[in-house]
Parts: C-alpha cells; sequence; structure tokens
C-alpha cells in the first residue's frame, strides 16, 4: 500500500518529481561516466607501467621508506636518496625462482646521470642498468627505430627516442649510431665521468611522458656512475707489488738504491709493456658487480599479482631477509601518486556535486510538503501514524532516486560506449602524461557501478529527512482547516 500511494504522489506531483528526478539522473550519469573515464585511465597507466617500467611484480630492499624503479624516498631530507641494493641477493633471486606463477623475471639497477653534452650544456636522465637477454626476456615490449638492441656483455645504451629527439631539436646536437655519449655524477666517491657509445635508439608502442626520460644502459658503465650518487665505493685492483711500501719507513725507502729510477729507462719501460687494456681497467674500478637493486617479474597469464606479493613477502620473512615484493602503483612513484592525486580530485568534486544534490532535493521536498500540508494532515485525523507518514516520503525518495537513478547509469554508460568507439586523443601536451598517448577507449568497470549506487543510496537515504520532520510537525487539525 505504501509504494501504490508513493507512486501516486510522484504522479500527481509531476513537476516536483521531474525536477527531484533530474538532479538525480545528472549527478549519476557524471559519477557514473566520470569514474568509468577514470578507471580507464588507471587501467591504460597500469598497463604501461607493467608493460614497460616496473613489471607486474618488483622485488626491492627494504632499507629505505620506500624504493621504486624511478628513484627511493629518504627520512633524511638533506641528503641525496639513493636506492638500496637487495642484500642475500641469491637467496632473494632463489626464492623468486621457485614461486609459482611467475612467468619470468630479471635483476635490474636504475640511477641518474647528467648526459654532458659540452657547449651545448646538459641533459638529466634516468638509466635502467640490464642484462638485455634477460631483461628483454621479461620487458619485450620495445621498438628499436635506429641501430638495434644492447648486447650481453657489451658496453653501451640504448637512448630513448624523446631523449635523442629533444637534443636534436632543441639543442642542435644530432647523436648518431656509434656515437659515445659522456655521462656525468658527483657524490661520496668524487666525479665520476664515463663514455658510452650509443647502441641504438628505441621507444615503446605507447606510453607517457616522464618527468625525467630512461634509457637503457649496460650494468658494467651505470653501476660505475653510481659510485659517485651514493652508491658502494669502487673496488680497485691493486697489484701487491705497488702495496708493498704503504707500512715502511719514509727515510729507509731513500736509502735503498734500488728504488732510484733512471730517467732515461722510463719511456722504453713503458713502451716495452706494450698498449694498455681500456677494458680491463675498466674492469678494475667496476664496483659492486654483482650488486641489483630490483627484480622485475612479470606474472603468467591469468595469475593474480597480489598472490605473487603475498608469497614472496611470506618467504622474505620467515627468512629474516631485507627484501619486499610490491606492485606497479608502488613501484611507479612518485609518478602513480599524481594519477592517485588526479583520481581523488575528481572524486571530492562528485562528492561535491552529491552534496549539492542532496541540498537541492531537500529544499524542493520541503516545499513539496509545505503544498500538501492539507494531505498529510487529512492522513493523520484519518489515523495515520507518524511512522506511515515516514515510510511513505522514504518510498517516494526512494522511487525517484532508484528510477532516475537507472536512467542517469544508462546515459553514462551510453556516454562511456559512445567515447569508446570515437576515442579520445591524448596525444597533446596536457593529456599525454595523464592519457598515455595514442588513443585512450573507455571502458565501463565495476568501481564506476558501485560508486554510482553508493551515490543514489546517499541521497536516498539522507535527502528525505528533514523533509519528514517538517511533515510530521504537521498538526491534524490545522492541516485540514488550511486550504
Amino acid at each position: 500500500m505504501i509504494f501504490a500511494i508513493a507512486v501516486r504522489n510522484l504522479l500527481q506531483h509531476r513537476a516536483k518529481t521531474l525536477i527531484i528526478g533530474l538532479l538525480v539522473t545528472v549527478g549519476i550519469m557524471l559519477t557514473f561516466a566520470g569514474n568509468a573515464l577514470i578507471g580507464s585511465v588507471i587501467r591504460n597507466i597500469s598497463g604501461i607501467f607493467t608493460d614497460y617500467y616496473t613489471g607486474d611484480v618488483l622485488v626491492t630492499s627494504t632499507e629505505t621508506l620506500g624504493a621504486g624503479v624511478f628513484g627511493a624516498q629518504s627520512d633524511d631530507v638533506m641528503g641525496f636518496p639513493t636506492i638500496p641494493v637487495i642484500r642475500d641477493y641469491e637467496t632473494v633471486a632463489e626464492i623468486v625462482a621457485a614461486t609459482p606463477g611467475i612467468e619470468s623475471w630479471a635483476p635490474q639497477i636504475s640511477g641518474y646521470a647528467m648526459i654532458n653534452l659540452e657547449k651545448d650544456g646538459v641533459d638529466f636522465s634516468l638509466f635502467f642498468g640490464i642484462d638485455p637477454s634477460e631483461y628483454f626476456a621479461v620487458m619485450p615490449d620495445i621498438e628499436i627505430v635506429q641501430g638495434r638492441l644492447l648486447l650481453d656483455g657489451e658496453e653501451g645504451m640504448l637512448l630513448k627516442y624523446d631523449t635523442w629527439k629533444g637534443m636534436r631539436d632543441d639543442k642542435g646536437v644530432d647523436i648518431k649510431i656509434g656515437d659515445t655519449l659522456q655521462l656525468n655524477s658527483y657524490g661520496t666517491a668524487g666525479m665520476r665521468i664515463r663514455e658510452v657509445p650509443v647502441v641504438g635508439i628505441y621507444k615503446f608502442p605507447r606510453g607517457n611522458d616522464r618527468m625525467f626520460p630512461m634509457s637503457f644502459i649496460d650494468t658494467k658503465s651505470l653501476r660505475y656512475v653510481l659510485a659517485g650518487m651514493g652508491g658502494k665505493p669502487e673496488k680497485v685492483a691493486v697489484t701487491e707489488e705497488a702495496t708493498r711500501y704503504l707500512d715502511a719507513d719514509i727515510d729507509s725507502l731513500f736509502a735503498d738504491d734500488s728504488l732510484i729510477v733512471d730517467s732515461s729507462s722510463v719511456g722504453s719501460t713503458l713502451a716495452d709493456s706494450g698498449p694498455v687494456d681500456a677494458a680491463a681497467a675498466r674492469a678494475a674500478v667496476t664496483p659492486g658487480s654483482g650488486d641489483w637493486h630490483f627484480i622485475v617479474i612479470k606474472a603468467k597469464k591469468g595469475v593474480n599479482p597480489d598472490s605473487i606479493i603475498k608469497s614472496l613477502n611470506a618467504a622474505f620473512d620467515d627468512r629474516d631477509l631485507l627484501a619486499r615484493a610490491q606492485g606497479w602503483w608502488v613501484s611507479a612513484m612518485p609518478d602513480s601518486l599524481t594519477y592517485s592525486g588526479i583520481q581523488l580530485l575528481f572524486n571530492v568534486a562528485i562528492f561535491i556535486l552529491g552534496f549539492v544534490s542532496i541540498i537541492i532535493i531537500m529544499n524542493t521536498l520541503v516545499v513539496s510538503v509545505m503544498e500538501r500540508t492539507s494531505e498529510i494532515g487529512t492522513m493523520r485525523a484519518l489515523g495515520a501514524q507518524k511512522s506511515f507518514v515516514t515510510r511513505m516520503f522514504i518510498a517516494e525518495t526512494g522511487i525517484i532516486t532508484l528510477v532516475f537513478g537507472l536512467i542517469g547509469l544508462a546515459l553514462g554508460a551510453l556516454l562511456i560506449l559512445a567515447l569508446n568507439i570515437v576515442g579520445i586523443p591524448t596525444d597533446n601536451e596536457a593529456l599525454r602524461y595523464i592519457g598515455g598517448g595514442g588513443i585512450l577507449r573507455p571502458t565501463i568497470g565495476t568501481q564506476a557501478f558501485v560508486l554510482s549506487f553508493v551515490l543514489m543510496g546517499i541521497i536516498a537515504l539522507f535527502s528525505w529527512m528533514y523533509p519528514v520532520r517538517i511533515a510530521l510537525k504537521v498538526s491534524p487539525l490545522k492541516a485540514i482547516a488550511t486550504e
């Protein structure tokens, strides 16, 4: 009976019903379409990061507040944040190899360095140090524009196309395959200078612009550069002959005639020793050749990365290892925080919209109550309890919210389907960072439905409260006398 009376009342007051229904429709449509669009952007960005940067799961050290492939947080605001290496790497790698659900994995190091262009200035760039065959077996989605892939054991870099293009267009430096780029860094180990040849120029089939573009480099070169950025001190190979006088008394050194060198023989001695092996000299000062910052993991198709993360972290804890597994969102920080902020701002805007809608609906219902004073008073005079009046208004509000909310859902879904067919270009500067480049085709996700129904519930729950209080204050005698 309550339902029938509520429907009759809504039909008798069509104008008020349509006004309230229109507000509900617009609010739900915007909520649904907006969250579907934001969800599509997040899913698109998730695919970009897991395919190109972080993998499905990233293993890193626990010796910092947080470490992702683009850098590390630091509790020392005055210090330079460095990415800690994975201790007991061999044990960690054994656990990763034995964990079910993993399709492939590869170790990696990360670090920033300056590319010295001499008179044309410098570029600041992120580098991924990799063993090519292992890494590209895990992360194969790379497109070579010029040159070729980096080979195992080869010193060289794959320069990102955006970096190469920026050098050419903005600074007039035309880098060709085979040219060497000088990498500079300065830190606790002093100045580090490393010349690395460019073996290829690459780009990703799709992707977003980062603040600092990323290039691939051999691990030996990057480890050398990182020694100047707070990394481990290098281990230098020194002969016993060169160290046998370190503890000797300084006066005794000059008493030994065998130490006096004939200057005429210096040139011939150096000449007889043969040419210097540059590769051997570099190998002698390469720091921490077994150290890695990360292990990048690809999950098997159909396997939830969260289950792999849970399994790995349990194994690390059982062995008291200073390592943790984490998903792409944490591994992509600080970039992922940008997308989180965008999503938060949008949901705040939706909340404000919902709040305003509730206020307007309340005011409209209050006006409706005032217009129906005699009707409510008559019902009360005929014996209707306050609970009956309350249920009647709740039913009316619920019917409006449900019917027009479903209309809003349908319109929002149609809007998303239309955008999916047409596509949203994200190649301009404003949208490339959040859209990933190319054409974004939004899809409908579960989150859009959930948030839309939550908003519908909030409207149905709160918008009737104040009008009902007004209605229950109406005196039956006064209401009957009022025309």
